[in-house]
């Protein structure tokens, strides 16, 4: 669970989200969501540091940097991720991805001038996320209930095992550790939060403003899980939607 929803995805899933929040209650209990009265609190909490802290930071960098240097910023964030994304293809097994991968990061490192520039795209070599918590459902471990972390978001048993693993074992985590450069590892976490809340900007502020924000959220985070784990064909009856906005991400990537 390294990083936050890609917005496009995010929309779709807050979109079937509503639907299914509009028609049930919002004190029908959710068998995966045991721990409720917590979860709603952290909410609340979150929903509180991102309105007072989050959302204002995000609108300034918007507001002040240009979207070319934005975009450059989070194309960098994703190249720092791809050795993790290496890592998951391999103890998947999938070494054709994984080829891509490394053919990816090493494009977009030397040509791309340290992933600046997503030349890859252009290459057509195709972009995609892996981190643990998709290994471990590719290794059959159930997601475990739903819960809410305090500052980062929902997640349930298994991604919280998966994000907690990607903090300490990172590649590129414990090469920035290894420079001894202090304060450089906590730059970049804030840096990459930073860069994926203001991608994610119109929808979470659109959860957060909804009455039924805590369900759209719990929808939301597993509709774009299961399309993860399951590399973008999830078995459900939301495919096309997916598929489509998959296709139309990568191409306003390419774009920019």
């Amino acid at each position: 669970m390294p990083t936050i929803f890609s917005p496009k995805k995010l929309a779709a899933a807050a979109l079937i989200a509503l639907t299914s929040a509009c028609a049930s209650t919002q004190g029908t209990t959710d068998p995966n969501d045991p721990w409720e009265g917590y979860n709603r609190a952290a909410y609340g909490f979150n929903k509180a540091v991102d309105q007072n802290i989050y959302r204002p930071v995000a609108s300034v960098y918007q507001t002040v940097i240009p979207e070319p240097p934005r975009q450059g910023i989070s194309n960098i964030m994703r190249n720092l991720r791809e050795p993790w994304v290496l890592v998951n293809d391999i103890l998947q097994f999938k070494f054709k991805r994984a080829g891509t991968t490394l053919s990816r990061l090493v494009v977009n490192t030397t040509i791309g001038l340290g992933g600046i520039f997503k030349i890859s795209e252009s290459m057509g070599i195709p972009y995609h996320s892996e981190d643990l918590g998709q290994t471990l459902a590719a290794w059959g471990v159930g997601d475990g209930p739903y819960f809410i972390i305090p500052f980062v978001g929902p997640s349930n048993g298994r991604d919280a095992i998966g994000f907690g693993t990607y903090v300490f074992a990172d590649p590129v985590t414990i090469g920035i550790a290894k420079l001894n450069v202090k304060g450089l590892n906590l730059t970049r976490t804030g840096v990459d939060a930073l860069d994926q809340r203001a991608r994610a900007h119109n929808v979470i502020n659109s959860i957060y403003e909804d009455e039924n924000g805590y369900e759209l959220m719990r929808s939301a985070y597993r509709q774009n899980r299961l399309f993860e784990i399951h590399d973008g064909n999830p078995p459900s009856e939301d495919d096309d939607l997916f598929d489509e906005l998959d296709d139309d991400e990568t191409s306003d990537e390419d774009g920019k």
